[in-house]
């Protein structure tokens, strides 16, 4: 990638924000980026913003991902990835990220740190014609919400959020401790060939008193739409495993919602509890559907995710 196609994909999405929105276009242009792509991943740090950092290599990675419409009713449409991995044994299905489209949501999330995200209530004026997009972790915890407006000029369809913050993404948390969230411009652009997701993303630290930004990073995640029939062993594994666990997962989606749309304070849970992760004990769940075909109450799931809520 070069900061050029980055700095390009962030320039249209902003042209784009003149024309008027309509309901039934922003539906079409959500519901386009459901389908099996194979994806290119490109990350770049482009300026230093803290006296003495020295910008990192970029980050490229290529995949190929399914995204299901898992739920859709209206005002509501929910898109799931399901990330395919090739190994010597062969693919494998990862359940990826979620976007959890909602219409004139008046309520969004501002990630603060320490698996904290504070809740912010916006008014009828502020969210009229807006969509806020939730996008999930692979556990369906939160990630980040924003807002923004669908817009569509021609033939150019795209979403661009108001400024949030999230965690640091796999990429960095897994190699890096030298900052502590991201802040975030997130556009969604609907392609001939697919979509892309291009971000604007500042890199901040907030521990000890400090409030600095080490960089700017330029985001662009291309998808390009792939033909399912054409690879269908690419995709047959996603899709078996899709039908074994959506209902599982819908309930621990609707048990998130719910707390979401009931606290009145910040939502804070636990990294872990007596050694296990969340995520872990969620994916005991999924083996129990997977190898005995049980079926998980949602009140099990509530009670779960209760126990890490702090």
């Amino acid at each position: 990638m070069t900061v050029t196609k980055c700095c390009l994909a962030l320039t249209l999405c902003s042209l784009v924000q003149f024309a008027k929105a309509d309901f039934k276009q922003d539906r079409q242009a959500i519901l386009k980026m459901a389908g099996t792509f194979k994806i290119e991943f490109t990350f770049a740090e482009t300026v230093p913003l803290a006296e003495g950092y020295e910008l990192k290599k970029p980050y490229k990675a290529n995949a190929h991902e399914m995204v299901k419409v898992a739920e859709d009713t209206s005002e509501r449409i929910v898109l799931q990835h399901l990330l395919v991995v090739e190994d010597f044994s062969g693919p494998s299905v990862i359940k990826h990220w979620a976007q959890i489209w909602q219409y004139e949501d008046p309520r969004s999330l501002n990630f603060v740190g320490n698996k904290t995200w504070e809740v912010r209530d916006h008014s009828p004026e502020e969210t009229k014609g807006t969509w806020t997009q939730f996008v999930t972790q692979v556990d369906d915890s939160p990630r980040y919400k924003a807002r923004g407006h669908w817009v569509h000029d021609g033939n150019a369809s795209a979403w661009t959020s108001a400024i949030s913050t999230r965690p640091l993404p796999r990429r960095d948390y897994t190699k890096r401790k030298d900052y502590d969230l991201l802040v975030v411009t997130n556009c969604h652009m609907i392609t001939p060939e697919g979509w892309v997701h291009a971000q604007d993303n500042r890199k901040l630290v907030t521990r000890d008193g400090q409030r600095k930004f080490l960089c700017v990073e330029k985001g662009l995640n291309h998808y390009r739409r792939v033909p399912k029939d054409k690879t269908p062993e690419i995709f047959a594994e996603a899709d078996a495993y899709w039908k074994k666990t959506h209902h599982f997962w819908k309930d621990v989606r609707n048990s998130w919602l719910e707390v979401i749309a009931k606290s009145d304070k910040p939502i804070s849970y636990a990294r872990s509890i007596d050694g296990k992760r969340l995520g872990s004990l969620m994916g005991d769940f999924v083996d129990q559907i997977e190898e005995e075909e049980a079926k998980i109450p949602r009140a099990d799931i509530d009670a779960l995710i209760s126990r890490f809520l702090r």
